[in-house]
């Protein structure tokens, strides 16, 4: 029971990954309509109610962080951003947190209860919104992970194929496609990757971001960015191989079909000879 009574003094904070963009135009008429307080920024939107605790903030590029707000309510706000999504994700990442007031502002793996906890020293909106920079960067750098690893999964067995056979059991035109497959997913995630350096925000705010960085570090995005950045390396090199079969099929073409026509010579140059 005391158990229970110490997890419902902490609330919830939770970040989504549900699209690779967001209208945030429309997003903040939609709030606005609905009566509830926004602030728009230059990348984000801050969306509150007047009448009771809670904040949101959503990020241009597919990611809301939700504070001080139900599960039921989470959902809701999950299904009322796809009218304003651009290229929606098929499977939605989030992450969970807890957080409560204190002293100072910092982050915690709560050893009792093997929770995330986020301590924060102000009720400040700032403060929230320099941390969820953080964790919008940490979800957004999830679903980056999740679409490459299933990518490579996927393609895994192509090297081994090569190794053993010499050869891909694919046709050339699955080859093509897995080769457009692995183009879209590598350059998709090398155009969005700016989204995870450090934002502007933090340039007009300098006292905000150390709670920036702190979540970074907590999240181990560093870490994380320069192992993403090796699996688009393993990308490159499957496309590599790819491209290569490709150019040997073509190649094995063109001599089966310089050798057909060389036998096709042969063979009216010796029927020329048996007429005459």
């Amino acid at each position: 029971m005391n158990d229970t009574r110490a997890l419902r003094s902490f609330l919830r904070c939770v970040s989504f990954c549900t699209a690779g963009s967001y209208d945030i135009l429309g997003l903040a008429n939609y709030f606005r309509r609905k009566g509830h307080y926004i602030r728009l920024l230059r990348d984000v939107l801050h969306v509150a109610n007047l009448k009771r605790p809670g904040d949101i903030f959503f990020f241009n590029h597919g990611c809301f962080v939700c504070w001080g707000f139900k599960k039921k309510l989470e959902d809701k706000l999950v299904e009322s951003v796809r009218e304003f999504s651009m290229q929606p994700s098929h499977h939605i990442e989030s992450d969970h947190f807890y957080y409560q007031y204190g002293e100072e502002t910092s982050i915690d793996t709560h050893e009792k209860y093997r929770l995330d906890i986020i301590t924060l020293g102000s009720e400040e909106p700032l403060t929230k919104l320099a941390i969820s920079y953080g964790l919008a960067q940490s979800i957004k750098l999830e679903a980056f992970e999740e679409a490459i690893q299933e990518t490579i999964k996927k393609n895994s067995r192509l090297p081994e194929e090569i190794a053993t056979r010499g050869e891909i059991s694919l046709s050339r035109r699955a080859i093509f496609k897995r080769i457009g497959e692995i183009f879209i997913a590598r350059s998709s995630i090398n155009l969005n990757i700016e989204y995870l350096d450090a934002p502007e925000f933090f340039w007009r705010n300098p006292s905000m971001e150390p709670y920036y960085i702190m979540t970074k570090k907590y999240l181990d995005i560093p870490g994380r960015v320069m192992a993403l950045n090796q699996k688009l390396d393993v990308l490159q090199e499957l496309l590599d191989i790819l491209n290569s079969q490709v150019q040997h099929q073509h190649s094995s073409l063109l001599e089966s079909t310089i050798i057909l026509l060389i036998i096709v010579e042969i063979v009216i140059s010796l029927f020329g000879l048996h007429v005459v």
